[in-house]
C-alpha cells in the first residue's frame, strides 16, 4: 500500500488511552498510555519516531487531559489536535440525545464506526472503566443506551463498601461462569455475568425494535475478556472508537 497522510489518532479514556499512527489506510504503529502520565506531561516514548502530519483525538478524560494532550502534541510535533465532537447527524447516524454534548464522544464514535461498517441495527458495547451499551436501528437512528460500572469499578465498590466481600480480581478469557463455591469465585463470576446479562437483555429489546437480530459489537479495554464469554454472534473491534474518528474528523 502506498504511503499516505500520516495521522496520529488518540482515544483517551479516564484511566488509559490508546493510540495509533495511520499511514494512508494502514496502521503503522500503535500503543497505549496512562491518562495520569499524560496529565503529568509524560508522552509515550514511541511518539518521538512518529512524525505525524495531523492529530485527531477522542477525549472523555476531562478538560485537563485535553489541555495536557494539546500541549504535548504542540511541543513535540508543532501540531494542533482536532478533537471529535458529538453532532446531531454524522455519517448516516442521528443522535438520540436532545443535548448532544451530554453523550460521551467515545460512545458516539463507536456507533458511527459500527454503522458505517454494517449499516443495520446494532448494539455497541464498550467495556472500559464504565460499560456502555448503545443501540442504533436499521435507519441509523441512535436509540440511546445504558451505562453500567465497569468490572473493576464494581469490584472496588464491593471491596470498599462491604466487610466480607473483599476479593482480588481473577478474570481469565473463557473462564467458567458456574455459580461460585467461595466468595472470590462468586464475585469474579458474578460481575461479568452482570455485564453479559445487560448485553443480552439490550440485544433482545433491540431485536424487537428492529424486527431481526441486530449486529453486536464489543470494544474497550475489557472487551476481549467479555467477548470470550459471550455466546451470541458478535464482532470484537478493539479500535472501534478510533475507527470513528475518520468519520467525525475526516
Amino acid at each position: 500500500m502506498a504511503d499516505g497522510e500520516r495521522i496520529l489518532e488518540v482515544d483517551l479514556g479516564n484511566t488509559r488511552g490508546k493510540w495509533r499512527l495511520l499511514d494512508g489506510a494502514a496502521a503503522r504503529a500503535r500503543g497505549s498510555l496512562a491518562t495520569a502520565d499524560l496529565r503529568r506531561g509524560e508522552l509515550p516514548a514511541d511518539w518521538a519516531q512518529l512524525r505525524p502530519q495531523r492529530v485527531r483525538a477522542a477525549n472523555v478524560a476531562g478538560a485537563d487531559a485535553a489541555v495536557a494532550l494539546e500541549r504535548g502534541i504542540r511541543e513535540q510535533f508543532g501540531l494542533g489536535v482536532a478533537f471529535a465532537r458529538v453532532e446531531q447527524h454524522c455519517a448516516g447516524v442521528t443522535c438520540a440525545y436532545r443535548d448532544v454534548a451530554r453523550l460521551g464522544v467515545d460512545r458516539w464514535l463507536a456507533v458511527l464506526a459500527a454503522y458505517q461498517r454494517d449499516p443495520r441495527a446494532a448494539l455497541i458495547v464498550d467495556c472500559g472503566s464504565a460499560v456502555t451499551l448503545d443501540l442504533v436501528d436499521n435507519a441509523g437512528q441512535h436509540l440511546g443506551g445504558y451505562i453500567l460500572p465497569g468490572l473493576n469499578l464494581m469490584r472496588r465498590a464491593l471491596y470498599q463498601d462491604t466487610d466480607a466481600v473483599r476479593v482480588a480480581a481473577a478474570w481469565e478469557p473463557g473462564m467458567a461462569l458456574a455459580p461460585g463455591r467461595d466468595t472470590a469465585a462468586a464475585v469474579n463470576r458474578g460481575l461479568p455475568l452482570m455485564v453479559l446479562g445487560a448485553l443480552e437483555r439490550a440485544r433482545e429489546m433491540l431485536a424487537v425494535e428492529a424486527g431481526a437480530a441486530p449486529s453486536l459489537w464489543i470494544t474497550g479495554g475489557d472487551g476481549a475478556f467479555i467477548a470470550s464469554l459471550c455466546d451470541l454472534p458478535h464482532r470484537l473491534a478493539p479500535e472501534l472508537v478510533m475507527d470513528g474518528l475518520a468519520l467525525s474528523n475526516p
